[in-house]
């Protein structure tokens, strides 16, 4: 195996490479040195090394220094005259810009810093993170020189960038960098040469409940003009975005209901998410109170700011919680009370069947689920009319596991009942979430 120094002679015999770019190559070896002190003192081993073998006899070390010289980026005249090591003055002059960054990586971190700087300081901004979008023509260079020299310590030009430019501004404006919430992303296009502003999502967890019927969770449009629906979850959420100037909305909830279901009780769980907010600092019980002005029809309850892995749990729970729900239920035939009474044991921790409902199989695959019933409890109020409230595993269809749905889920209410039933009214009373 080649030393490092060797095969750093090798890289730069064949490649011009400035500070940067050559330290960048070996920047996890070493700790306590930014990549321009790493490189420079790389060159300065190398020459110093390539002296101690010339004064020590190597023949080939001359030849070694001559070939280094256009490449390496480093005063060297009055050594070579020294050792009487001839190469063209206008070659040594004209050293050949780095391979990589064309000798704009300084420029470009200076150029940068110096602009979020301004603008932070300008606006008063709390902390912030850097993004940077490199030339593609950059980067396949940087990794044909680690492919062919097969590096292994290396670390690529936009990760250098990102943090230099971060500590930079840190240095200028005393205003920390902050990975998880920050206040504005700067995202430095090197490609078209400008500075893209862009503020995280604003994530908020709370509960909805839809108090009326057609009420659907997002905005459906016919033929992509009028509303299919005339309220949404998606057009409250909408509505209460000018609190903090964001641009968007996008929900994120546990579960979902059919457009003429009711969310009564505690709620569903959901994360509104506020893109691009202008404005961070945002009172809850403000942003609730907006919400619910929106339609008596519609009410949130807002309880706090999440990060985004959240969202992924939340979503996770929706699969894995219970739900209760309260149904009332038209049979064709009149039903015995002893039948009921019947129905309620049979279906009490019952694991169930379902083939993907036939009013939905044109969005969803057609695939086979089972989900649990924990308990079914019934009030009678008519010999053909009875009101369920059904304690079910989170994804079951409760419309079908009443009506069978044509045999595809098994056992239903109509398959035990013998005759067929219908759900004339569905609410979900409560949603538990393991979050």
């Amino acid at each position: 195996m080649r030393s490092l120094v060797d095969t750093t002679i090798d890289i730069l015999i064949k490649y011009p490479l400035c500070n940067r770019c050559l330290g960048r190559l070996h920047a996890n070896l070493g700790r306590g040195l930014d990549n321009a002190e790493r490189g420079k003192a790389l060159k300065t081993y190398i020459i110093m090394e390539l002296h101690r073998r010339i004064l020590e006899g190597d023949n080939s070390a001359p030849e070694i220094l001559r070939l280094l010289a256009p490449n390496i980026k480093f005063p060297l005249q009055s050594l070579l005259n020294a050792l009487k090591i001839s190469i063209d003055g206008e070659t040594l002059n004209e050293m050949k810009k780095c391979f990589i960054c064309n000798d704009t990586i300084d420029e470009i971190i200076d150029l940068y810093s110096k602009r979020i700087a301004q603008h932070i300081l300008e606006t008063a901004r709390k902390s912030f993170l850097i993004g940077v979008v490199v030339p593609n023509d950059i980067l396949e260079r940087e990794n044909s020189i680690v492919k062919e020299y097969r590096i292994k310590y290396w670390e690529s030009i936009k990760r250098e960038l990102k943090r230099e430019i971060g500590k930079r501004v840190q240095q200028i404006t005393n205003v920390n960098v902050d990975f998880d919430k920050p206040d504005t992303i700067y995202i430095v296009d090197l490609v078209h040469n400008l500075i893209k502003m862009e503020s995280p999502s604003l994530l908020i967890f709370g509960y909805y409940l839809k108090l009326g019927r057609n009420i659907s969770q997002n905005i459906w449009t016919k033929d992509h003009e009028s509303k299919k629906y005339p309220l949404s979850i998606e057009d409250a959420a909408k509505y209460a975005s000018s609190i903090v100037n964001a641009n968007d909305v996008a929900l994120h909830i546990a579960g979902r209901e059919d457009v003429d279901v009711r969310v009564l009780g505690s709620g569903r769980p959901l994360v509104i998410e506020f893109k691009n907010p202008l404005k961070r600092s945002i009172s809850l019980s403000e942003l609730e109170n907006t919400l619910n002005n929106f339609s008596r029809w519609i009410k949130f309850r807002i309880v706090m700011s999440v990060s985004r892995e959240f969202i992924s749990r939340l979503k996770q729970s929706a699969s894995t919680s219970f739900k209760i729900y309260r149904a009332i239920v038209l049979t064709e035939n009149p039903i015995d009370s002893n039948k009921i009474v019947e129905l309620e044991h049979y279906f009490k921790g019952l694991i169930i069947q379902q083939r993907t409902p036939l009013r939905i199989l044109r969005r969803k695959r057609d695939t086979v689920r089972r989900k649990k019933v924990f308990s079914v409890k019934i009030l009678q109020l008519a010999p053909n009319l009875f009101e369920a409230f059904i304690k079910c595993e989170g994804g079951l269809y409760v419309k079908e596991l009443i009506n069978g749905d044509n045999g595809r889920t098994s056992p239903s209410f109509s398959e035990f009942l013998g005759t067929q039933a219908k759900c004339l009214e569905l609410d979900v009373l409560y949603v538990h979430e393991y979050i």
